[in-house]
């Protein structure tokens, strides 16, 4: 059965395949979908990292992300550009969510944001961003959080191999509310239907104090 996946378990890391709840280890073949969404399909760029001989990103379990079955519809991406630095970080998952985490983002992360060069609606994923270049999934890998410039060596590298730091420079108030927003507010699924978090007025509360926190 799908989904009652809890918001508590949303974090993953910087590894394919993390984010489930009580299952460790790269890939995300036979696993179940207890956020109720598919993991990311890297397509042709899983099968472009290491010359095509990195196995755990070429899964065809759940087609191309350009696949209209995929729960929530095809991959999409959206771009957040730092307002400080030339920090460029994008969010990738199924079209319905990344239109949803757009307007949240936004809103609770502008005052780091170059309105001018942050997407303004969400844009079919073409092959980038890159599995090297994410600096955290969610949702049992069905998003991830990228950035422009930035190479982990340990996705083509055995497995416990350490993550390549970011690099220097990197707008980390802008990453941190990001980063912060997308745990909060990535849709879940609830009973029969996928769904954003029904917090209620304390934790919409609560939420507002985090992103405040963030921005202080």
């Amino acid at each position: 059965m799908a989904g009652g996946g809890n918001r508590n378990d949303i974090y993953g890391s910087r590894m394919y395949g993390s984010g489930y709840p009580g299952i460790d280890g790269r890939g995300v073949a036979g696993r179940g979908f207890p956020f109720y969404f598919w993991p990311l399909a890297w397509g042709a760029a899983g099968a472009a990292v290491g010359g095509g001989t990195v196995a755990y990103l070429q899964s065809n379990e759940y087609g191309q992300p350009s696949n209209t079955s995929r729960p929530g519809g095809p991959m999409s991406a959206a771009a957040f550009q730092s307002s400080s630095t030339s920090s460029t970080f994008r969010v990738l998952a199924d079209t319905d969510t990344v239109t949803s985490l757009l307007t949240s983002l936004k809103g609770n992360c502008s005052s780091s944001l170059d309105s001018s060069r942050t997407s303004t609606s969400v844009s079919p994923y073409g092959g980038y961003p890159q599995p090297q270049q994410v600096i955290q999934y969610y949702r049992a890998s069905s998003i991830a959080l990228t950035l422009d410039g930035y190479n982990n060596a340990a996705v083509s590298s055995p497995e416990g191999t350490p993550d390549t730091p970011l690099p220097a420079g990197v707008d980390t108030r802008l990453m941190d509310c990001l980063n912060q927003t997308i745990g909060l507010a990535a849709p879940l699924f609830s009973g029969s239907a996928a769904s954003g978090p029904n917090i209620g007025v304390l934790g919409l509360v609560y939420v507002l104090w985090n992103i405040l926190a963030l921005l202080s």
